[in-house]
């Protein structure tokens, strides 16, 4: 399995959204920023895609759709991104939706990314916090201690800022 994990955008900030936290959007550098990122990855054929899964939260959602749209996808909304994902949530999703695409992209938030990645990999310890629009891909088997982690990328590190 090829599991690419993405960050949301930059979104409004909790303190300036009256509003739910469940309905907090992207701001329009998020919007654009996060489209930035995804059309160069998509341009040097760095996502292989075939399935894209979201949080339901509005952030993660808007998200997902700019993905969508660059990989000319469709977005399926799963529970369990919400904030607080685990390994164990993911493997419940997992069993209910088989058979699984072998390359999928999970849209969430953190520190749940940085959890799932640590876990994948086997090195819960690491530093692999996302950054807003952060990417990563993990290769192998959904299980703890047996994926790898091929590359992380921020923003910056994508569109060379």
């Amino acid at each position: 399995m090829q599991l690419y994990i993405l960050r949301h955008g930059i979104a409004q900030e909790a303190y300036e959204w009256n509003g739910p936290d469940t309905t907090r959007p992207l701001t329009s550098e998020g919007i654009i920023r996060t489209k930035k990122v995804l059309e160069t990855l998509h341009k040097e054929e760095k996502l292989k895609v075939d399935a894209i899964w979201a949080s339901p939260l509005v952030r993660a959602q808007q998200t997902a759709a700019i993905a969508a749209e660059v990989l000319k996808l469709t977005v399926r909304t799963e529970e369990a991104l919400a904030c607080g994902a685990s390994l164990n949530s993911l493997r419940a999703a997992f069993k209910k939706n088989e058979p699984l695409p072998e390359r999928l992209m999970l849209v969430g938030h953190e520190p749940d990314g940085e959890l799932l990645i640590g876990e994948l990999s086997g090195d819960p310890n690491g530093d692999y916090a996302l950054k807003k629009a952060g990417i990563a891909l993990l290769k192998g088997d959904f299980a703890a201690g047996k994926m790898t982690l091929k590359w992380k990328l921020t923003p910056a590190d994508v569109l060379k800022d």
